[in-house]
């Protein structure tokens, strides 16, 4: 009887750590910045937004360096292969459209500078850096 007494007195205790190990798990998944991001950050120059042709940063990057890019106009991306993942290091943010010339019928979205985009909703085919 006094085994089953005890069993019964640690199960909260129990319970208690399970559910706290899951949570301090959870906080640091949060809390740090996913491997493919860092990656991304280290691959792309200051300066510059940079373009992979695979989601999670895979294939050769390619690099368009704010200096040969206008602001504040539609630039397109070469078109010999398509765009599924992008870091933004310009210092502006970025506008990614989907159309080439920055139609913006055609699905966009606009990124802060530092943001890495390890899988694009659709395919980048033009850009518009912004002064603010």
């Amino acid at each position: 009887m006094l085994s089953h007494a005890l069993t019964h007195r640690f199960r909260p205790s129990f319970a208690l750590a399970l559910a706290l190990s899951v949570a301090l798990s959870l906080a640091a998944l949060l809390a740090s910045p996913p491997a493919d991001a860092d990656e991304a950050e280290n691959r792309c120059a200051t300066g510059s937004f940079c373009v992979w042709p695979e989601a999670g940063f895979a294939g050769e990057p390619r690099e368009l360096a704010l200096r040969t890019t206008g602001i504040e106009q539609c630039v397109a991306l070469e078109t010999d292969w398509e765009v599924k993942s992008f870091a933004n290091n310009t210092g502006h943010p970025v506008t990614v459209y989907q159309d080439p010339q920055c139609d913006e019928e055609a699905d966009f979205d606009t990124h802060p500078t530092g943001s890495q985009t390890p899988q694009a909703g659709y395919v980048a085919r033009a850009i518009k850096v912004w002064t603010h």
